[in-house]
């Protein structure tokens, strides 16, 4: 039997996944599926990934093998940002797992762990609106910066200031662990959104610690 996890999400507390599991738990019977792992939780798909206690739940249960599918009923209970939702996706791919989509009753990966066409067209529109919303949000902190500056407020740091080496990697674990993956500076700004110049300052804080990986 092939192992399988069951993810639900409701938007807030009043909600209720409950009619999620049901419905995914009849399509892991109908194919005799294994459930080794319910997660579950009440929280916005808006928010980041790093934020969602489920979503961190399922990477560590999916990096670790625990299953090898995930059956959601559509794929915003996997997340309403298009950003987040698209680095979660390609996560669990590099794990190996493939996502069960009820709505439109098909996996993200074939038996080979490759992707078919209608995955392939779904991350490409993932992409695009991730691609627009982050081109939104930008736009939308320019015009506050210009509207508080117009009104004699301070934007950014100030002068002469720096940041402690700590708080900054605090940050970026995500990338931290993609460099010592073996991923590259390119590589890594394209998984988790960040800027070349910033997971190039990554790299140069943890030279050492990769260094010690690559020797081992």
């Amino acid at each position: 039997m092939i192992p399988v996890a069951i993810f639900g999400r409701t938007s807030t507390q009043e909600q209720d996944y409950q009619r999620q599991v049901v419905d995914m738990q009849k399509v892991a019977d109908r194919n005799d599926y294994e459930v080794v792992s319910v997660i579950t939780e009440k929280i916005s798909g808006a928010k980041s990934n790093e934020e969602r206690l489920g979503v961190q739940q399922l990477l560590k249960e999916a990096k670790s093998g625990t299953f090898e599918k995930i059956l959601v009923t559509e794929v915003s209970r996997l997340g309403r940002s298009t950003l987040e939702t698209l680095k979660l996706v390609e996560e669990l791919h590099s794990y190996g797992v493939s996502i069960y989509l009820h709505d439109l009753k098909t996996e993200t990966l074939d038996d080979d762990g490759e992707m078919n066409m209608q995955t392939e067209m779904m991350l490409h529109m993932l992409s695009l609106f991730a691609k627009n919303e982050r081109r939104l949000t930008i736009d939308r902190i320019k015009s506050g910066m210009a509207h508080a500056r117009a009104n004699g407020i301070h934007c950014g740091r100030y002068k002469g200031t720096t940041e402690a080496k700590e708080m900054f990697l605090s940050k970026y674990n995500k990338v931290i662990e993609g460099l010592k993956r073996g991923f590259s500076v390119r590589e890594c700004t394209k998984l988790y959104d960040v800027s070349l110049g910033t997971v190039a300052k990554v790299r140069k804080y943890i030279k050492e610690e990769l260094n010690v990986l690559e020797v081992a």
